[in-house]
């Protein structure tokens, strides 16, 4: 019987740690990997690309510390990269984030074989979630599709660009010098800005566009 390959990826050692645990009283037989940044899990993608094996599925979290030198800024642009690099992978995110925005955000542009709130985690329901990846099914907890259900109604989503935008604005990075940062105009730079507001609806200057996009977990 082939062994699951299983890469965990969080910034919290203990997580991990809990994680590995479930896992391995499950199935004796996973071969599991960690990370616990961008530039780690960044690094453990790029050799499994190299060395010609790919992860069957990987546990993402979404707020880990960036790694700019690569533009990977989220757990969000990790799992974006094995979805180009790795499609046959299967993505299971594991979040802090309760705002439905970004949770709307996360399943659009990831479409995760498994999505949940880690502040609803037991063992029991991380391990359905996992056992469910592997018989090839869909699992979203309870919370996440109720939470996606209730107030959401827009296509929009955030894509990389407008994240690299939101990410420079909040490191104090003024918006004339984000050519510099990101492959994109001025005027691209500046209408992507307009855009934001005008979905999000509100008015203001960039602190306001930052101080929402921090509210609603996007930075």
């Amino acid at each position: 019987m082939k062994s699951e390959r299983i890469l965990i990826i969080d910034d919290h050692a203990l997580i991990v740690e809990g994680y590995k645990n479930v896992l391995l009283l499950d199935n004796e037989r996973y071969e599991i990997d960690t990370a616990f940044s961008c530039e780690e899990g960044f690094s453990k993608l790029e050799i499994a690309r190299s060395h010609g094996f790919y992860y069957d599925i990987i546990c993402l979290d979404m707020n880990l510390p960036a790694y700019d030198e690569m533009s990977i800024l989220s757990g969000e642009d990790l799992g974006l990269l094995a979805r180009k690099w790795f499609p046959k992978t299967k993505l299971v995110v594991l979040t802090m984030y309760n705002d439905n925005y970004r949770l709307y955000n996360i399943m659009k542009s990831l479409e995760p074989e498994a999505f949940l709130l880690k502040r609803d985690i037991s063992p029991q329901e991380f391990s359905t979630a996992i056992r469910k990846c592997t018989q090839g099914e869909i699992y979203y907890s309870h919370t996440v599709n109720a939470m996606l259900r209730s107030t959401i109604t827009s296509d929009f989503v955030l894509d990389k660009i407008d994240r690299s935008i939101l990410h420079y604005l909040s490191k104090g990075i003024l918006t004339k010098e984000l050519p510099e940062y990101i492959p994109m105009s001025l005027g691209g730079i500046e209408k992507r800005k307009r855009v934001m507001k005008e979905i999000f609806d509100i008015k203001g200057g960039d602190l306001v566009l930052v101080d929402f996009a921090k509210k609603h977990g996007f930075l």
